[in-house]
């Protein structure tokens, strides 16, 4: 019974293996795409936003590879956490391991905070603010200021693994922690630089797309008397948005692009994130929890650069006609597919 329980602690992980290997190869062919798209198809009149979509999706990109790396578990104990790293850090040891969680958090803060930087860079032309692409390139860097500090205060603290290791196997016993020997982990999570990555998360988790929601909202209060904004906001939002029919047409798609753009993060992180937290503070234990908080923190970057197709016109266009050009080719060699002729003169000879 004990051995039937230890093997069943590990039941999702060759789920999660594949799935990790579909994420590497979608989100990257994905994500590329959008950064060709991005240097081919933009038009001269989003060259600004073109730096907020550059920034996000490096960001993404970064995020979709220290995930694969590290294909990391969660599993919290009394006074330490183990990192359960199954990626490809495990050839380069624990330590490696470790340093790329804190990078993977990091990131996946970078992520959040990008996202929310581009939503503001919107409000700033709904505002008709006279921006400088100098004062831009501030506000991206400004916004990577706080997931950086969020990777490096955890390299400052000395590492034992040894006390995590010996408290995972004691507080878990069902658990078969043998795939992941040897195994990285915060050694004090009553320390300072534990709690404050765990405030970033809730802070990246909550707040930044809280007040993603507030810009929109500012936005929609702004967009009630459309006919008060300048003709270039007018005319960069008809470029971003559908173009067919006049501004209050393709006003609704705007929301519904920035909209998507914020609850993305929203979804992603806010339940996983709450369950993280509910299993540090109450040492509850979730098996599923302890994977779906590296899979769902790293999540907007798998599905992200579909906003980006659907909601960006010129982007959307490109690949319509990408898509309707090969399906007339296709159709037309069928069309124009003439079999040989068959002859039906009997050659054989009468005996």
């Amino acid at each position: 019974m004990g051995l039937l329980l230890s093997t069943d602690s590990n039941r999702f992980v060759p789920i999660i293996n594949i799935y990790f290997h579909f994420y590497l190869i979608t989100g990257l062919l994905f994500q590329f795409l959008l950064l060709l798209l991005i240097i081919k198809k933009s038009p001269s009149n989003l060259r600004d936003l073109k730096m907020f979509l550059y920034n996000t999706t490096l960001c993404q990109i970064a995020n979709i590879l220290a995930a694969y790396f590290i294909q990391y578990r969660a599993l919290p104990n009394s006074t330490t956490m183990a990192v359960l790293a199954n990626g490809l850090c495990r050839k380069f040891g624990p330590d490696v391991c470790f340093g790329t969680y804190h990078v993977f958090v990091g990131i996946s803060s970078s992520v959040a905070m990008s996202i929310s930087t581009t939503v503001l860079f919107r409000y700033s032309l709904i505002k008709n603010w006279r921006l400088s692409r100098f004062w831009l390139r501030i506000l991206i860097l400004c916004s990577h200021m706080a997931p950086l500090m969020a990777t490096i205060i955890p390299f400052t603290s000395p590492w034992d693994f040894d006390i995590v290791r010996l408290q995972s196997i004691q507080e878990h016993p069902t658990h078969d922690l043998s795939i992941y020997m040897p195994f990285s982990g915060f050694s004090d999570t009553t320390s300072f630089r534990f709690l404050f990555v765990t405030g970033s998360i809730a802070v990246g988790a909550y707040g930044v797309p809280m007040v993603s929601v507030f810009i929109i909202r500012k936005i929609l209060e702004l967009t009630k008397t459309h006919s008060k904004l300048s003709q270039n906001t007018k005319r960069h939002t008809r470029t971003l948005m559908k173009v067919r029919g006049g501004y209050k047409l393709h006003k609704l798609n705007f929301f519904q692009g920035l909209a998507c753009q914020v609850l993305l993060p929203l979804i992603s992180y806010f339940p996983i994130i709450t369950l993280y937290l509910v299993t540090q503070f109450t040492k509850e234990e979730f098996l599923i929890t302890e994977h779906l908080l590296n899979i769902m923190t790293c999540l907007p970057a798998l599905i992200d650069p579909f906003i980006s197709f659907y909601f960006i016109v010129p982007y959307r266009h490109a690949i319509l006609r990408i898509v309707r050009k090969r399906t007339s080719s296709t159709i037309a060699d069928v069309t124009s597919y003439v079999p040989p002729a068959v002859s039906y003169r009997h050659s054989s000879t009468i005996h």
